[in-house]
């Protein structure tokens, strides 16, 4: 069953077109990897579906539901399509068990008593429990990411976007985050994520989209694009980034 649908997107920055016509349906359940080139329209393609930017055409469908005709359709969408950005968007004046709170109370109306509860369960989940009191300046880019991660998760999403949630990190620290999303996509939730870890993409992705120039290049299940890709420069690209 698709939960996202994306028809003829487009999107230009003045003469510069980003994004040429993107047709996408995302499954319920499925994590769905987005490679390519810097400058590609991976990011773009994901700040369109959250409509952190805005298409200059197309339209998409979350549930069937046409979700730009209003503004309150997009504040609705924003709390099932949820988004962790690459440099963790963390407010460094709250707390981390704060940062997890803000959203929901103002947005889902739930009281804090029940909050904190909820809260200090999601950081359990991705093992930053111990430190719900600290401010983001006392944690490593993993510890914030993760926390990030957890953010994320206290709007009870249907799907989740992840923006390179693994570029800004130290390579030690890569790890610890790339667990925590397989710990994820163990629970059932809709992922799309655009990333750079080709190995992370081929053993966690139900499905790998290789975009190039602003168009879906080439997609198919994992050993599909990453042993046997279709076209030229879907092997030229691979071959480049795959040691």
């Amino acid at each position: 069953m698709s939960i996202l649908t994306i028809n003829n997107l487009h999107k230009n920055y003045g003469n510069e077109e980003v994004l040429k016509g993107i047709n996408l349906n995302i499954n319920k359940g499925e994590i769905v990897s987005i490679i390519g080139s810097s400058g590609s329209g991976k990011s773009t393609l994901l700040r369109c579906i959250n409509y952190l930017e805005i298409p200059t055409s197309g339209d998409i469908h979350f549930r069937g539901e046409n979700m730009f005709s209003s503004q309150k359709q997009i504040q609705a969408l924003r709390t099932k399509v949820t988004m962790v950005f690459q440099s963790f968007n963390l407010f460094d004046n709250l707390n981390v068990l704060e940062n997890l709170m803000l959203s929901p109370r103002k947005v889902l109306k739930i009281p804090k008593d029940l909050l904190k509860e909820k809260a200090l369960a999601t950081l359990d989940l991705v093992g930053m429990k111990d430190f719900y009191l600290k401010y983001p300046k006392h944690l490593s880019g993993g510890q914030k990411q993760r926390v990030a991660i957890a953010r994320a998760l206290m709007m009870e999403p249907e799907v989740i976007l992840f923006d390179e949630p693994t570029s800004a990190l130290d390579p030690e620290m890569v790890g610890e985050v790339l667990d925590t999303m397989k710990t994820l996509a163990n629970t059932g939730i809709t992922m799309l994520i655009v990333t750079h870890e080709m190995s992370f993409a081929k053993e966690l992705s139900d499905r790998v989209i290789f975009m190039n120039e602003g168009i879906v290049y080439e997609e198919g299940i994992p050993d599909q694009v990453f042993l046997n890709p279709k076209l030229p420069r879907t092997k030229e690209f691979l071959k480049r980034v795959i040691h």
